[in-house]
């Protein structure tokens, strides 16, 4: 891929070609694609010349020149991209001492089946929720929107529900199947993510998808929304049950806090933790999981700030379709799907 020939969808269609699930842009050096989740570099040439760099951003931006002054004056930008074969992308745009750079994300066109995903079978309660705060966590790049978007759209399969997904940016466009969707975006079809939440009370929902949990006005919302009868969906950037417990409380001011505890210990239904992890015989990557649900005992752990002894309660689970991570690597590794010393640094902590 020379310079003189790289255009948006030349650059697109060979990290669709080769897998990429990732793309580094930046004028100055060499085009990066991320592929099994390790990151390398096309070393052919790097993007030295200010007018591809320009060209592109050009072709990010659909040539709309409000948008890429827009993004000059902001110095970063998060928006979505379609290729030209209807693969879609999401991408930061941003600068780095001086220069501009741009990540992109492909998304599937497709949702996975939740089958596909070995997601651990408990997830299946979900299917039958009616409400309830459900969140899905991880690091960067663990496939929770992919899973979000599966259990959801198996329940636009299976349900008739009016389901609205509030993101920045929209990613994945659902079809209605049994359910309707209303999907708004951020920034283009509504202000923010709190004042689309709110207004959602009023769009007569069932169902509400939330990108992320950003900050403490975004979980106060969903928060209200669960309690109002509403099952609702969102992500977090967070390891486990307990660290993502503790992180929403921790939104809050120590005032409050306890009140925040009890609120969120009638609201949460569950959580799913993931990491994905390299296969064993080198070829992708799989998804270990851990999956807590709310019961009696873990609502009294909640709202006592005890909630070191969730660990125990998640331990004891299996009946109501909880399991540890431990346990769900170990699984993978009898089955000779991961290796052990692929995993086992993630429970030095006894995570």
């Amino acid at each position: 891929m020379a310079e003189n020939t790289l255009t948006l969808e030349s650059l697109l269609a060979h990290a669709i070609k080769i897998a990429a699930s990732d793309i580094h842009i930046t004028e100055g050096q060499h085009l990066g694609f991320r592929v099994h989740g390790e990151l390398g570099k096309l070393t052919q040439a790097p993007i030295t010349d200010s007018t591809v760099i320009k060209s592109l951003v050009n072709e990010l931006f659909s040539g709309d020149k409000e948008k890429v002054e827009q993004f000059i004056t902001n110095r970063d930008s998060d928006f979505a991209y379609v290729s030209s074969d209807g693969t879609p992308f999401r991408v930061n745009g941003f600068f780095k001492l001086g220069k501009i750079g741009f990540v992109m994300r492909r998304i599937e066109r497709e949702a996975k089946k939740m089958e596909d995903l070995g997601l651990p079978p408990g997830v299946s309660k979900l299917l039958n929720a009616k409400q309830g705060l459900f969140l899905i966590t991880g690091p960067t790049g663990s496939g929770k929107s992919t899973t979000m978007v599966s259990v959801i759209d198996k329940i636009n399969e299976l349900r008739r529900e009016h389901i609205i997904t509030i993101e920045d940016p929209v990613e994945f466009i659902f079809t209605d199947k049994n359910s309707i969707f209303s999907q708004r975006e951020v920034g283009r079809d509504t202000n923010s993510f709190v004042s689309a939440i709110r207004a959602a009370m009023r769009e007569d929902p069932d169902i509400v998808m939330v990108g992320e949990m950003r900050d403490k006005e975004t979980v106060e919302a969903a928060m209200n929304l669960a309690e109002t009868g509403h099952l609702v969906f969102s992500t977090l950037h967070t390891s486990g049950s307990v660290q993502t417990i503790n992180r929403l409380i921790q939104f809050f001011h120590p005032d409050i806090q306890n009140q925040v505890r009890v609120r969120l210990a009638d609201s949460l239904l569950g959580v799913l933790s993931q990491r994905l992890i390299p296969k064993a015989e080198g070829h992708g990557r799989v998804a270990i999981h851990e999956l807590m649900f709310i019961t009696a005992a873990i609502k009294n752990l909640i709202k006592s700030g005890d909630l070191v002894q969730i660990n125990n309660n998640i331990e004891l689970g299996s009946q109501e379709g909880m399991i540890p991570m431990r346990n769900s690597a170990d699984k993978l590794r009898d089955r000779g799907i991961v290796r052990e010393e692929d995993y086992i640094g993630y429970f030095t902590n006894n995570e």
